[in-house]
């Protein structure tokens, strides 16, 4: 009976481990704590099925075992969690390589539990303490049990903390893998299950008709099968830190060159809206002159104004005022933007207050700062336009030395989620690959001038407000 409370010991272990492993990468179909029971109880019956019942009538062998184990998990997966295929096969298999590797460590860390167990052993029996049949056979029971306990709370604790550092290390859990890079991801774990079926062949052989384990005729092999398992394991964890640094890496490479990609647009944008601007200019300037003229020559002519004449001229003034921009900030390209996101934010019906003044005396590039506006006070009209009512942005903007502070609030209705490695807050938007760019691409011009950025937010009586604070040195440090 007790020789069975390890194998099954291990079998629930990685029931229970393997269902929580999961659910931290995958999307369950029904609701969490339901798929967790499930797969725990199907995981450890199919388990019992297969390596005990079956297997002792037709022995499935160790590189079968691990094929079939793999196809259970993504079986299972198929059934209970969302599909993501390339997902799936880098979890099964690194679950699977992850149990085998640490089988080999504790069976190296059972032979030091058996030694310290066979002095208690010999402890009792030096004192008298089992002179009889009834308590040895007591203590071979309890011995075993307690030796099964042992090494399965050794398994449980090893093989979590080998999950719970490949689960920590892969960050962006909404990665969608390409199948070049699931390959990257796999080849370890594949790489790890043949060393693991060839340490097995290696550590337990047949000679003279009798199994030898290479434990008891090369000793050292105590001290280096763990540590080639602790490096497989090493291998695959590093492997998933590496492939993360390449993610963000490249989509570091993304937002730059979209940042640049928006600058350029921008200053091309900014050019042509300058004409526009300046023909603006001079055509309200001779509109003016003209219905001035008008006015006096129906004086002249009539001798005094006409009610419904005055009152046409009017309206033509106050149409041609509307060619003025509301915003007179210092420089005509801010002007330009916080025009055009004050027209935007009218038309959604939100309050727009603008306390912003052009610095002219610092070192700081005008389309760095369009770039801030525009991307700040964007994503502000877009929160803010999905609360429906009593919705407000303000935007101010202060100097203190060289420093030059831009600041934009605005309510919100939608929970913000903070991305932990980054800091910043996770767009809503259904692409999300080049999440926050509009965000990353304010603190990359920020830290271009030895600046950064802070993020407030805040919930006062149910009215929630974000709000974001840019700092930049009038004295830039390195190009972008």
């Amino acid at each position: 009976m007790y020789d069975r409370l390890l194998p099954v010991s291990i079998y629930l272990v990685d029931s229970i481990l393997s269902g929580i492993y999961m659910q931290g990468f995958l999307k369950e179909k029904y609701g969490k704590k339901a798929v967790l029971v499930v797969w725990g109880t199907a995981y450890f019956l199919i388990q019992i099925a297969v390596f005990e019942i079956l297997d002792a009538r037709f022995p499935v062998g160790e590189v079968i075992g691990i094929i079939l184990n793999i196809c259970v998990l993504l079986f299972m997966q198929f059934l209970l969690f969302e599909k993501d295929l390339q997902k799936q096969f880098f979890v099964a298999f690194s679950f699977v390589a992850g149990k085998e590797i640490v089988k080999y460590i504790v069976s190296v860390l059972s032979i030091a539990v058996n030694g310290l167990w066979n002095k208690i052993f010999d402890f009792l029996i030096s004192k008298g303490m089992l002179n009889t049949a009834d308590r040895l056979y007591i203590w071979i029971e309890i011995s075993v049990a307690a030796i099964a306990v042992i090494c399965s709370l050794l398994y449980a604790m090893l093989l979590y903390i080998y999950l719970f550092l490949i689960n920590k290390k892969f960050v962006r859990k909404d990665y969608l893998l390409q199948t070049h890079e699931n390959v990257f991801l796999i080849l370890p774990c594949i790489a790890a299950l043949c060393i693991s079926v060839t340490m097995k062949m290696m550590i337990v052989s047949v000679g003279i008709g009798m199994t030898v384990i290479i434990y008891d005729t090369v000793p050292a092999t105590k001290f280096w099968v763990p540590v080639i398992c602790v490096l497989l394991l090493s291998t695959i964890i590093a492997s998933v830190i590496l492939f993360q640094k390449l993610v963000q890496y490249n989509e570091e490479i993304g937002k730059r060159a979209i940042l640049e990609n928006q600058v350029r647009q921008m200053q091309k944008e900014i050019v042509e809206i300058q004409d526009i601007y300046t023909d603006m200019r001079g055509l309200r300037h001779d509109m003016r002159s003209h219905l001035a003229n008008i006015s006096m020559l129906v004086k002249s002519v009539a001798g005094s104004v006409n009610e419904e004449l005055e009152r046409y001229i009017g309206k033509m003034e106050e149409t041609v005022s509307k060619l003025d921009f509301t915003y007179q900030t210092g420089n005509p390209i801010t002007d330009i933007i916080i025009h055009q996101k004050g027209q935007e934010a009218e038309k959604k019906h939100i309050q727009f207050k603008i306390d912003f003044a052009y610095p002219p005396n610092l070192l700081i590039d005008i389309y760095d700062i369009a770039v801030v506006l525009n991307n700040a006070l964007e994503n502000a009209i877009e929160a803010c336009g999905k609360v429906e009512d009593n919705k407000q942005i303000k935007l101010q903007s202060y100097v203190k030395g060289s420093l030059f502070f831009i600041e934009v609030e605005n309510d919100f209705s939608e929970d913000i989620v903070i991305e932990e490695e980054s800091g910043l807050p996770v767009s809503s938007k259904e692409n999300r690959k080049l999440h926050g760019i509009g965000i990353s691409n304010i603190q990359r011009c920020a830290k271009k001038y030895m600046g950064d950025i802070d993020i407030v937010i805040s919930d006062t009586e149910g009215r929630k407000k974000f709000n974001l604070t840019v700092m930049m040195n009038g004295k830039p440090a390195a190009a972008i």
